[in-house]
């Protein structure tokens, strides 16, 4: 007897104290994961903050070219009457033709750039809602390593009893 006390009665102090340790470590581990999934919340956030940028920024640079177009053939019209050009001369036409077909050009390289950049950054917000999965697996499985090896401990600890 230590200190007069029982041995049955260390045991049993010592299994509470096992089992406190447990919750405590359980505890901690919940903890841990809600700041995993609120950062990976924040990431897939951002995620979806970049796709809409992408989008705006593509519709944006597609109405700055068309603009531009714009400008462009009326500053033509204008030079080419001004020349004595006839508006109807096969010439005009093809050099009308070649800005149109450049300015259709440009306007799809600018969306499919839109579209690579917001594809990017929904294959990110994908990636974060794995990483949010992967966290509660990880959890799941690291608590139930923590019961299972105390629970070994308090079984070892009850045998000595």
């Amino acid at each position: 007897m230590l200190f007069g006390l029982s041995p049955l009665f260390l045991g049993v102090v010592s299994l509470v104290a096992q089992g406190v340790g447990t919750m405590m470590q359980v505890q901690a581990q919940k903890q841990a994961l809600a700041y995993q999934q609120m950062q990976a919340k924040l990431q897939e956030r951002q995620y979806q903050q970049q796709a809409e940028a992408a989008e705006l920024e593509a519709r944006q640079r597609a109405e700055e070219r068309r603009n531009e177009y714009f400008n462009n053939l009326s500053t033509n019209r204008a030079l080419m009457a001004q020349s004595g050009i006839t508006l109807d001369s096969p010439s005009y036409r093809a050099f009308l033709e070649a800005n149109y077909d450049t300015y259709r050009k440009d306007i799809g390289v600018i969306n499919l750039e839109g579209l690579e950049k917001k594809l990017s950054a929904y294959y990110d917000v994908q990636q974060a809602r794995l990483q949010q999965r992967a966290n509660e697996q990880q959890y799941k499985t690291n608590v139930n390593t923590t019961l299972g090896r105390n629970l070994l401990r308090a079984s070892d600890t009850f045998g000595e009893l």
